[in-house]
């Protein structure tokens, strides 16, 4: 690489090392910029398009990574792919083709996508950069998603441990990584291959309990907790643990090959009996009083439960198989099953392994991340201490002129666009708005919203990367009402009763409230693992505690999101407890709120009654 000489006659001026991370073709495209070792910006592709895990080519992503260090394609060093289109298109063909003529509508379909655009990713990525195709290259999916997974740990040396639907021909796989002469050296040592997928099991059942695969695994994790795991033995037939601590997949029981046919077969349905239909609405509920609960509606729980369990079973089969054969003090996790946070506890706490390190966006959004960092890596940038990063790497916006044409707005408008159910009088049409210029002052205000019950929308700075809100594009509200949070749940998020909710806590109150040595809890920053919450805490924390007991905490630290920090802090001198009951800010079917404008919209139009933008305080006066 040519040097650029310093002007005075000193030493040469090292120029900075520049390398693009691009995902995209299935799910959750995204876009990272790394300099020397450094994430720079980071972002999914859905909140600049508003469509929820979109997989188009990351334009937008792109667009922000290199305006936040103002630079153009040309002045990439390397742009670098998170898979393999050949080997994917390869075990695509296969797949397809064995069950052929009765997989041929799956057959042309893929082709189409592949043969259209997939296979020509590389090609794209550099046509569309206008980029010279020699800095272009690429990872296999697994290996992406290992470096996503060890980069940014911090650890010298760790086991790596991957696990989710499918990638290239992998479906979990295992990996030693450490840091030799500067460099990282991560090395393959077991692969599952496909079509054994934990996954797509999961997923499965996703759907055959009424839930959309691929989005709401989350609402089967949840509703595996008003059950009990009764079916726990068949979902074991079907997903049979082997001697070595691996696992095999009945293949009987699914379309894993056909889509098209349902991801479920007739064998499930007898073994299960009908699946259920996603208009029949579920009754359980986190908090206040549960609906009638039929028989068909508990069977729908136990199974959850049931396939829970045996996901948590083959997970922690899987990091004995590893340790076995990589010994180590630290795990890395990643992969999509790996934001299963009631499988990450289990990981956590009965693996063999000490300390268990999962990135900001385990699943495939943050391979970007990780293939940028292992390259800048590989070129000699970066080194263990240096390269952890945190999860405020994606947008900002400033808010001046959004909260200045809210003085121009005519109140009969804003009660126009009302989300339906909300009482006109009981929503405000005016919005009034108040400047603040310190930390302290700000949060005090804020909290003595929250103390009296208000409902807040907190939009600060760089928005998160990954599916959490972690204080920058929250919704807050205190956590030890209920009536509050069924008004939040209704007449803000549409979102299901059985749904928990989560809360985050200062690091200095976290032992007050939840069960988790110092070590763990230095690994709970980012909602990633469900944990017990203390008995004595749980009347404080009623709303943002699940059934079993747990919640999805965020330890906030004061090196980590210092204004955040502040209103927790602020808060615990009101209610005792440094703790606010946290969930993302978003309407149901979209993505996390972006700009001032998209957080001012959902603000009006909703019961939620004060929206932090920045520095300024918005709230609604009848």
């Amino acid at each position: 690489m040519a040097q650029l000489v310093a002007g005075d006659g000193s030493a040469p001026a090292r120029r900075p090392h520049r390398v693009l991370g691009v995902s995209y073709g299935y799910h959750d495209s995204s876009a990272c910029l790394v300099i020397d070792g450094k994430v720079v910006a980071a972002a999914a592709e859905e909140r600049f398009t508003r469509q929820k895990h979109d997989a188009n080519f990351p334009t937008y992503a792109i667009e922000y990574a290199l305006g936040v260090a103002k630079l153009r394609p040309d002045e990439l060093d390397q742009v670098v792919f998170h898979e393999d289109p050949h080997v994917k298109f390869a075990r695509v063909l296969t797949t397809v083709l064995a069950p052929f003529p009765a997989s041929r509508l799956e057959f042309v379909n893929s082709l189409k996508a592949w043969l259209g655009r997939k296979l020509w990713s590389l090609n794209q990525l550099s046509s569309r950069l206008d980029v010279d195709p020699s800095k272009i290259g690429y990872l296999s999916h697994h290996f992406s998603h290992a470096v996503q997974a060890f980069m940014g740990s911090g650890f010298d040396e760790s086991a790596i441990l991957i696990v989710d639907a499918v990638g290239d021909w992998a479906c979990s796989a295992m990996y030693s990584g450490a840091w030799r002469d500067g460099k990282p050296v991560v090395e393959r040592v077991v692969e599952v291959a496909f079509p054994n997928s934990l996954g797509l099991v999961y997923s499965a059942f996703t759907a055959y309990l009424g839930f959309t695969p691929n989005d709401s695994e989350c609402s089967t994790m949840a509703l595996g907790g008003f059950g009990r795991p009764i079916h726990a033995d068949k979902v074991r037939e079907i997903v049979r643990a082997l001697e070595d601590d691996s696992y095999e997949v009945d293949q009987r029981y699914f379309n894993f090959a056909n889509f098209y046919k349902g991801a479920f077969t007739q064998r499930f349905v007898d073994v299960f009996g009908p699946p259920r239909h996603f208009r029949d609405k579920l009754p359980f509920a986190c908090f206040g009083e549960p609906g009638e609960i039929s028989d068909d509606m508990q069977r729908f729980a136990d199974v959850a439960a049931s396939v829970q369990l045996v996901l948590e079973e083959r997970v922690l089969g899987l990091a004995r198989q590893l340790h076995a054969k990589v010994p180590s003090k630290n795990l890395c996790f990643a992969g999509g099953v790996s934001l299963n946070c009631v499988a990450n506890y289990e990981l956590m706490t009965r693996s063999p392994f000490e300390r268990l390190f999962i990135p900001p966006d385990p699943g495939d959004g943050g391979t970007s991340v990780g293939v940028a960092l292992y390259a800048s890596a590989l070129a000699g940038h970066g080194a263990p201490s240096e390269m952890p990063y945190g999860p405020y790497v994606g947008a900002e916006f400033d808010e001046t002129d959004d909260v200045a044409m809210l003085d121009h707005l005519d109140p009969k408008h804003v009660l126009q666009y009302l989300k339906r159910g909300l009482e006109r009088p009981t929503s405000g049409a005016r919005l009034k708005h108040r400047r603040f210029d310190d930390e302290a002052s700000l949060a005090d205000a804020v909290a003595d919203r929250l103390a009296s019950g208000q409902i807040v929308g907190w939009y600060r700075g760089r928005a998160e990367l990954g599916p959490r809100a972690l204080g920058n594009r929250s919704i807050l509200i205190r956590p030890d009402d209920t009536a509050l949070a069924t008004r939040l749940s209704r007449h803000v998020k549409d979102r299901a009763a059985f749904r928990p909710y989560a809360f985050s806590i200062t690091a200095e109150d976290a032992p007050r409230a939840v069960e988790l040595t110092p070590d763990q809890a230095r690994m709970n920053r980012w909602m990633q693992v469900a944990v017990p919450v203390r008995a004595d805490a749980r009347e404080r924390l009623v709303s943002a505690v699940h059934v079993d007991g747990s919640t999805r905490v965020q330890i906030c630290h004061v090196d980590e999101n210092p204004g955040y920090h502040a209103l927790l802090t602020a808060l615990g001198e009101r209610l005792g407890l440094a703790a606010v009951l946290n969930t993302s800010f978003y309407a149901s079917g979209y993505p996390i709120v972006q700009t001032p404008a998209e957080a001012l919209g959902m603000f009006a139009r909703t019961d939620m009654d004060c929206l932090v933008l920045n520095g300024t305080l918005v709230w609604k006066e009848p």
